[in-house]
């Protein structure tokens, strides 16, 4: 199939370009240009009153079954899983693209494993080289490794050392992979990158110092900054920030509705965090020339595939991001970083991942969530197919199976644990 967009304002690496028209043909970018691209037989969409983007990157989440469907209605169209267990990766059949680390680099009792069933852990230096080679057997695109002794949630829970760190980067980049550290503090941050960690999992949670951000910026470190986890919490009106964003609402599937519903009356902490440490953090990393991508943590609570990467791209902009820079770190710096050379532009050649809404992001970043089409590999997404479907039932089920074991883990470490 081919066809041509016309009309419409391309956005590529955050700027306008001076041509207003897109072929497609054969799942890729044929041609950018003027109205004498179309080619006889393309399908003309007009996109007045429209911008065209490259289908949008999410830089943080955690497989289920379905979320690539569900990614792809909102106009994400590539995810990077950040810890999955292999049986998941497996049983995915993918709408959009997704790149995995399967299971992450972690300790017995360290985080996250309250959250799965029993995994492979590391014990020591020793264990690197073989953890390496059966994740790749496993499918792995790059390696987690979760550095974070709960310090920066007043807990107290084992980590891996400092040698285990390094020899899980050295066994990693001896093959080839990315290396996406889990950190919470600052002084995680810095320690991982001193370790050759190539992507901070997340922006610290504590305010990082002048010493801390120089540390960072002098190596070849991103980060992807998780803004939105801040959306697990109600806000003023009694909701999570999700259920008040009209126009992702309007697309979100009924079963995904009343999950929101259900996570926006559970227990809450009496203070929620603000986020306002990570937001300077996030701001300072990227004035100081670290690329900042743009990631959601789905599906933690208030956070859904697809639907929350919009929210992450307002709270880079509250963090003090232009909105087009949010879109870099939503678009072409994941591309970079993760060295994906086909994907994150509008240039001949590159997929023909596309996310079409109304209005102008780079006035109005909100502009992102009033979706009118999207595109993967050239074929347009059909939310229908997803919503209501088998597909998303077992992703809401498995959902559903992991809240209970993480609640089950919690409750036997406090046994006072409020019951909702």
């Amino acid at each position: 199939m081919s066809f041509a967009i016309l009309h419409t304002q391309l956005i590529d690496r955050g700027a306008v370009l001076p041509q207003g028209c897109l072929r497609v043909a054969d799942g890729r970018i044929a041609a950018v240009g003027g109205p004498d691209l179309v080619q006889p037989g393309d399908t003309v969409i007009d996109g007045s009153g429209t911008t065209l983007l490259p289908g949008l990157i999410d830089s943080h989440v955690h497989l289920i079954p379905g979320c690539t469907q569900l990614a792809a209605t909102f106009g994400v169209t590539t995810q990077f899983d950040q810890f999955c267990m292999p049986e998941v990766i497996e049983q995915e059949t993918p709408r959009s693209s997704f790149f995995t680390s399967s299971i992450g680099a972690t300790v017995p009792g360290g985080h996250p494993t309250i959250a799965f069933p029993p995994i492979p852990y590391v014990t020591g230096p020793a264990d690197a080289k073989q953890f390496v080679a059966d994740r790749i057997a496993e499918g792995a695109d790059h390696l987690k490794l979760i550095y974070d002794d709960g310090s920066g949630a007043g807990m107290d829970i084992p980590t891996l050392d400092e040698a285990t760190l390094r020899a899980l980067v050295d066994a990693a980049h001896d093959c080839g992979l990315t290396v996406v550290a889990h950190v919470s503090t600052a002084a995680s941050a810095v320690k991982v990158v001193e370790c050759g960690a190539d992507v901070l999992a997340h922006a610290p949670s504590d305010l990082m110092s002048p010493q801390d951000i120089e540390a960072v910026a002098s190596s070849s470190t991103a980060v992807i900054a998780t803004l939105d986890i801040v959306d697990g919490y109600t806000g003023p009106s009694g909701r999570l920030p999700l259920q008040d964003a009209p126009e992702l609402m309007q697309r979100m599937p009924a079963r995904w509705r009343r999950v929101l519903n259900e996570q926006s009356r559970r227990w809450m902490p009496p203070q929620p965090p603000d986020g306002a440490a990570a937001r300077a953090n996030t701001l300072a990393l990227l004035r100081a020339g670290v690329p900042v991508l743009a990631g959601t943590d789905a599906p933690n609570p208030g956070m859904v595939f697809g639907a929350s990467l919009h929210r992450e791209l307002e709270h880079l902009v509250r963090a003090g991001l232009t909105p087009a820079e949010a879109l870099v770190a939503a678009t072409s710096a994941p591309a970079d970083a993760f060295k994906l050379t086909d994907r994150g532009r509008l240039v001949a050649g590159t997929r023909a991942d596309l996310l079409m809404v109304d209005g102008d992001p780079l006035d109005d970043i909100g502009a992102t969530q009033r979706v009118r089409r999207t595109w993967v590999g050239g074929d347009v997404v059909v939310p229908e197919q997803y919503a209501g479907s088998d597909t998303e039932l077992a992703g809401v089920q498995f959902m559903g199976q992991t809240t209970a074991r993480i609640i089950a883990a919690l409750k036997e470490l406090w046994p006072d644990l409020p019951a909702d």
